[in-house]
Order: C-alpha cells, then structure tokens, then sequence
C-alpha cells in the first residue's frame, strides 16, 4: 500500500501526466467528435461521395500540415522565451501578420489552379473546392494561436478551444449534409468549426501578447523561419505517407474502392491521433529544459511508454475486433474488414515516430529531420510503385513505417 500510495503522489504531482491528462482527456472527446463527424459523413454519403470527401479532405490535411509547421515552431520559440524570462507579445503578432500574407498566397495559388485540381480529383463542380481553399486560408491563422497556448502551457485553453471546434464541425457539417449540400455541406462545417475554434483561442491568448515595454520589438524572424524550414520538412514526412495513399486511392482505384480505402485510413488514424496529446505536452517540456541545459532523456522515455501503451491498447481492439471496428461505418464498408489491422499496425508505428520526432525538434536536431525526410522520399515511391491494390499499399505503409520506428529508435538513444 505505500508503494501504491506513493506511485499515485508521484503521478499526481508529475508535469507531463497532470498535463498530459488534461490534453488526452480532451483529445479524447476531440477525438469521438471527430470520428462521429467522418462516420456520419460516411454513412450519409456513401463510398463513392465519401471517396471525393476522403481526397479533399486530405488535400486539406497535407497542406495544414505545413501551416502547422509554423505552430511548432511558435511552440518552440514561445516555449523558450518563457525559459529566458521574455516578453512573447511583439514575437507573437509579428508573426501573426507574416503568417497571414503566406496563408494568402496560398490560397491564391489554389484559386488559381482550381480547375486543374477539379479535374484531377473527378469532381463534377468547383464549389467543394472553393470551400477548401477558405478552409486553407484559416489553416494558417489557427497554428499560429494554438502553438502560442501550447509554449506558454495554457493547455487548459487549448483543450476548451479544440472542443468547441470539433463540436461546431460536427453540428453544422451534419446539419448542412442533412439540407441536402452533400460533400460541400460537409466541407463548409469544417470551416465554422474552425473560425468560430479560433475566436475561443485567441479570447485565451489575448491578454498575453500585450507587450508590457513597447520599445522592445524582439522579432528574430530570420531564426524563426530557418527553425520553421526543417520542421515543415519533418511535418509532411509524418503526414505524407498517411494522406498521399488517400489520394492514390482516389485517382487509381474504383470510385467505390476509393471510399473503402477512406473508411480504412479514417478508421486507422484514430491509432496515430490517440496519443497525440503526449507529443503535445512533452514539446514545450523539452523545449524548455534543453534550454537551461537539463537532461531531457527522461521526459522522452515517459513519453514513449505512454504513448506506447495508449495507441497499442487500440490497435490490439483494431487486431481482435476488426469487424466490430468497421460496422461503425455500417454493411456498406464490409470490404475493409481484412484491412483495418494492418493499417492500424502502421499507424501504431508512425504514432511512436511523432514522439521520437518531437525531441529531436524540441532539441534542434536538424540531422535526424533530414533523416526523417530522405526515409519518407523512399516510402512516397514505394506506394507509387505498389499501388495495384489496397493491401499492397497498406503493406509498404506497415513494412516501411516499421523500419523506420526501429531505426528512428536505436539512432536516439545510441546518440
């Protein structure tokens, strides 16, 4: 009993499990909201509307991947002024302004290439589109205030404003497919769950990027943008091989294959978003104590087990359970039965690899990132190159994600 009683002092008073419990009890509603929006939208749909959903979608996904980049790098900027003792509010919306005008360009590029794009996709109308490039354009402003509240630890608010943009998702994405809007409807409520998220995060953030000396403008934005380069190279090898197969599917396979393979890859990614509140936690964590020149080590070990633990106990629900797993689509989806362990497995694999890949950013590392890049080249040919059928392209996602977890692994701690 003193064993047990002290354990349960040590985690109460631990950092990374007292946060980290509010950000995985958090991501865990995020997560059921979420996931009851893309199974509604499955069902309502259907495999071949849900199909185009299921492109977009992940069109929407890669490019927020890259907006995301420059979240991780405020977290880290952010996270280290904190350390130092500085004031974050100049930093904070100068590179709110910059962050605006990159979004723009963007979303101009898109507008442009909009008709390319419908083409490419098979998409009968533009309007889907147009909704995809105001989702971008937000896409750029949400990080930005998100990674703000992670560096300065306002997790508390950064869970209460994820909340309420998954929930505004799914009340107005159901309500817009309901009327009748199809796979627009569902796209728009991406949107308001995304605009009206955001006013919660900034109401959070705003009372701390007030400078209190206005004569300090500390803007390293040349330090901001070289840190920000690697981390968009190491965000899209984390979500490339999980997105691009979404959208190979759409373009190589049947309209109701492609659907299928979306059900799939949904299905699967609960695994890889399980335990991302860890990775959410343990960066600012990191950050800060590689900055006062304290081990870090500890902190990534606590992190893996945890996340180990969390998305291992789902896969092996995915590994017994398949068929329970895919009648949350319903009977039209029974295809993915074979499937869906499989790739929860690679999803398993990639989850550990976001947490090994977090340190190393945490502390700069930029060897291991080019690392991570060159490996995730290799993986984008191989699932061009093995694409005549959804297992095959599920096995190059297990095989290559597996080698390099262990790699990823042995190179850390052997360093």
């Amino acid at each position: 009993m003193d064993q047990i009683q002290k354990a349960a002092r040590y985690l109460k008073n631990d950092e990374l499990v007292k946060r980290g419990t509010i950000m995985f009890v958090s991501g865990t509603i995020v997560g059921i909201l979420n996931y009851s929006y893309q199974v509604y939208m499955g069902r309502a749909l259907g495999p071949e509307e849900y199909g185009v959903f299921g492109a977009l979608f992940a069109i929407f996904y890669m490019i927020g991947i890259i907006s995301q980049t420059l979240g991780t790098s405020t977290t880290q900027f952010v996270s280290k002024y904190v350390g130092e003792g500085k004031q974050i509010g100049f930093f904070i919306k100068g590179t709110l302004k910059l962050t605006i005008l990159s979004g723009s360009a963007v979303s101009i590029i898109f507008l442009v290439f909009r008709t390319d794009l419908m083409n490419l996709l098979k998409l009968p109308d533009v309007q889907p589109i147009l909704i995809l490039i105001l989702i971008l354009s937000l896409s750029w402003i949400i990080p930005i205030i998100d990674g703000s509240l992670r560096g300065m630890k306002i997790f508390s608010g950064l869970a209460f404003s994820s909340i309420s943009n998954a929930s505004f998702k799914l009340i107005f994405g159901v309500g817009l497919v309901i009327a009748g809007f199809g796979v627009s409807g569902a796209l728009f409520g991406v949107a308001m769950g995304a605009i009206l998220g955001l006013f919660i995060s900034f109401a959070f953030l705003k009372p701390h990027i007030r400078p209190n000396n206005p004569h300090e403008p500390d803007l390293p934005y040349s330090s901001f943008y070289s840190y920000s380069l690697p981390v968009m190279f190491a965000m899209i090898s984390l979500s490339i091989p999980s997105n691009l197969d979404v959208i190979l599917a759409k373009y190589f396979f049947s309209p109701s294959e492609a659907g299928i393979y979306t059900s799939v890859s949904v299905l699967g990614k609960i695994v890889f978003f399980f335990s991302g509140a860890v990775g959410t936690v343990m960066f600012p964590m990191i950050t800060e104590k590689f900055t006062k020149g304290e081990d870090t080590k500890g902190i990534l070990k606590k992190s893996l087990a945890c996340a180990g633990a969390l998305s291992g106990g789902l896969v092996s629900i995915f590994v017994l359970y398949p068929r329970i797993v895919v009648e949350i689509f319903g009977h039209k989806y029974f295809d993915a039965i074979g499937l869906v362990a499989p790739y929860g497995m690679a999803m398993f694999f990639v989850s550990i690899t976001a947490i090994v890949m977090s340190y190393h950013l945490a502390i700069r590392n930029m060897r291991y990132i080019a690392f991570f890049t060159g490996f995730t080249i290799i993986e984008v040919v191989l699932l061009v190159i093995f694409n005549s059928s959804m297992s095959g392209m599920i096995d190059v996602l297990l095989i290559a994600n597996l080698v390099f977890l262990v790699l990823s692994i042995v190179y850390t701690f052997k360093k």
